[in-house]
């Protein structure tokens, strides 16, 4: 056996093996780096091993390690090539698996040599009428739009439809799909009356083939709802807003976040037709929801506050709307407390005590809105009380002022976190005088 052939054969059992033990449960993730090395000549295709480097591949781009798993589809892709020639069907998975992952990665114009490649294939081995070639370019299409180059992304969209109609009828449920991604692709051309033919004639194929309350036509109805809010069609926006409101409750449950996405959208139609009663309904449900869900300080529902807000502002509601102002801000102030302890533990850590000490003076400062950390005899007020954060930052603060030596003033941060405690000694204190 020649050495260069030696190596080569070594390394590709070396990294069989390590594949192997991905089936065994152990271990829990792969090694930072593989042997991919191209290697020519070894003999007849395996597939028992290619199915370990796919295997291998999928569990990186699970764990968003896609330049490692570009390598192994790329092995795997020459391997089959050396194997099977390079115009054999077999290879489209592997050019649509590394068109994948180039598109993970925002590499455009890579995926699209593959996913051009994998067209060709589809088309020599089934003819160029085959719902074989629907994939690629339905992929194609997709990689053109992300680059915004709709005029190129368009004849592969039309294409994709005229196939399906050909293979399939006028009438074919699997045209309705092709139909949406159309409608979605002129809507971003701002072709809107183009976009709404295409809607509408995917939910009738819906309905003759699904029924008028199918879950199915629930994109095209968002995209026809959005175009005719677009031509301004407002009763004709409401009745698809609604009807793909009332499809997503039966669908999906009335307190689900599908439902408050489209009461998202619903009451954002409703606020820019001045309709603001109805606007406060979906947006105070949709607050309801996405709280129950994520919880008050989530992005999406302080992002929701506002709008509720906003919509009580508008109807003069001064009195409702106040509130859900100042709780915004306060939770915006302890966001900001947060990061400026952060910050100042930080600073603390590298001996840099005395800009630590300003920053924790700011976050009580920000946080402390009654003067009880500064007042001579604190008293807490049970209906208004200080942000939980205001102690952990005294607990902070206390042990910073110890290092320095500011024994009494570290006692009465000590004091005031104990009172916050409810009374109790905090452990990081009793540590820090000791």
């Amino acid at each position: 056996m020649r050495p260069a052939f030696l190596i080569v054969f070594l390394s590709v059992g070396l990294f069989a093996q390590r594949a192997r033990t991905l089936d065994s449960g152990t271990p829990a993730s792969l090694p930072a780096t593989m042997d991919v090395t191209p290697s020519r000549g070894i003999g007849p295709f395996d597939e028992k091993q290619a199915k370990e480097w796919h295997d291998a591949a999928e569990l990186l781009c699970a764990q968003s390690r896609y330049e490692e798993a570009e390598k192994l589809y790329a092995k795997l892709l020459e391997e089959r090539e050396h194997a099977l020639g390079l115009n054999n069907a077999e290879l489209v998975d592997d050019l649509n698996d590394l068109g994948r992952v180039n598109f993970a990665q925002m590499k455009y114009q890579q995926a699209i040599t593959y996913y051009e490649r994998s067209l060709q294939i589809m088309e020599t081995s089934h003819g160029k009428q085959d719902m074989a070639v629907i994939g690629p370019l339905e992929k194609l299409t997709r990689v053109y739009q992300a680059l915004e180059k709709y005029d190129r992304a368009e004849p592969y969209a039309r294409r994709a439809i005229a196939v399906v109609e050909n293979a399939k009828g006028p009438d074919a449920v699997e045209l309705a799909p092709e139909l949406v991604a159309l409608g979605d692709l002129v809507s971003l051309e701002k072709q809107f009356p183009a976009a709404e033919q295409q809607y509408d004639r995917a939910v009738k194929i819906y309905e003759r083939t699904r029924g008028i309350a199918s879950s199915d036509m629930l994109p095209a109805l968002d995209g026809i709802a959005a175009a005719y809010s677009e031509m301004n069609r407002p009763s004709d926006a409401e009745s698809a807003f609604r009807r793909a409101l009332s499809i997503r409750e039966s669908a999906y449950g009335p307190s689900t976040l599908e439902v408050a996405d489209t009461l998202d959208r619903l009451g954002r139609f409703y606020f820019q037709q001045k309709k603001y009663p109805e606007a406060a309904y979906c947006y105070e449900r949709t607050l309801f929801i996405r709280a129950k869900i994520h919880g008050d300080a989530s992005p999406d529902t302080q992002a929701t506050l506002t709008q509720v807000a906003n919509v009580y502002g508008a109807q003069g509601r001064q009195a409702d709307a106040e509130p859900l102002f100042r709780s915004m801000l306060s939770a915006k102030e302890v966001d900001l407390a947060a990061s400026i302890n952060s910050l100042a533990a930080l600073l603390a850590g590298h001996n840099r005590s005395q800009e630590a000490e300003s920053l924790y003076k700011l976050s009580i400062e920000v946080l402390d809105k009654h003067n009880f950390v500064g007042s001579r005899h604190p008293i807490l007020n049970t209906a208004d009380p200080p942000p939980p954060l205001l102690a952990e930052t005294l607990d902070q603060y206390a042990a910073l002022l110890r290092k320095m030596r500011k024994k009494s003033d570290a006692a009465k941060m000590e004091a005031r976190a104990r009172m916050l405690h409810g009374g109790e000694e905090n452990p990081r204190s009793s540590k820090g005088r000791q």
